[in-house]
């Protein structure tokens, strides 16, 4: 598969892409065909779990149209084909009951930089604990706000779990995914993980109905694992992570958010 040069253009260049779009890539006809849609939902696009979780939603949910968003940082790296491989596995798992859209691109280097790396070491100081990891994942929530608006869509499917095969992930515990959720309702959205609480990767591998590892077949980022120890270890500090919520991130994408709501072109 070869992505398109006005694509590339835009991951190379990364630019503040959240409320405008390009009329190639979200043209007018299909605002209108989305919006006119009964029960449509926005799926996040990232690698396994986002798949399984967009298949096990329209399980437990009358979905009848899905719409493929996938979100960039700045910190990424890898094969940008991938992104869209998986679009295409949950199209065909899902066609023809469901409609899929073609994939929206959002993204906001200065909104991530802003909420996660710019006050990285204040906030170590501050919290004495920090990982760029969780505002980031809350950079990915929040960033499909000004999108599902301006789509008149109330439904964001995720794919995040609070437990992976026993291991931790300090970005989906109960105090991150929880924190998530209630951003959302603000907005009033409801972000919804059916696979929160699966514990096995083999169970998501019986909903996808092929064998796919966690953490294959999706795109790297530089800033990986940045809270395990040399041995792989987590250190757990939940009052922390929570003052970070309540303290700084919450609040501060929450005027990022009503700024682009404001001002965008919704």
């Amino acid at each position: 598969m070869k992505i398109n040069k006005r694509l590339l253009e835009i991951l190379a260049n990364k630019p503040d892409l959240v409320t405008d779009f390009p009329k190639w890539m979200l043209p007018n006809s299909t605002i209108k065909k989305i919006r006119k849609s009964e029960n449509t939902a926005i799926a996040e696009i990232a690698g396994r779990d986002s798949i399984a979780a967009a298949m096990r939603a329209c399980e437990m949910r009358l979905i009848k149209a899905i719409v493929p968003t996938i979100a960039y940082t700045g910190t990424e790296y890898g094969n940008w084909v991938i992104p869209f491989e998986n679009v295409k596995i949950m199209h065909d798992k899902l066609q023809p009951k469901i409609k899929v859209f073609d994939p929206i691109f959002i993204g906001s280097p200065k909104f991530w930089w802003t909420l996660c790396g710019r006050y990285a070491t204040h906030l170590t100081k501050r919290f004495n604990f920090y990982s760029h990891c969780v505002g980031c994942h809350l950079y990915f929530h929040a960033i499909r706000i000004p999108i599902a608006k301006k789509l008149q869509v109330n439904l964001v499917i995720g794919g995040e779990r609070e437990s992976h095969d026993g291991k931790i992930k300090i970005n989906q515990i109960k105090v991150a995914l929880d924190a998530y959720q209630a951003f959302l309702r603000k907005f009033n959205i409801e972000l919804f993980l059916p696979l929160r609480h699966i514990k096995f990767g083999k169970e998501i591998e019986t909903t996808i109905g092929d064998v796919w590892d966690e953490g294959g077949q999706q795109l790297e980022c530089v800033l990986s694992k940045n809270y395990q120890e040399p041995d792989g270890g987590v250190l757990l500090n939940e009052e922390s992570l929570r003052q970070f919520f309540d303290e700084f991130a919450l609040k501060k994408a929450e005027d990022i958010i009503n700024s682009y709501l404001s001002n965008g072109n919704l």
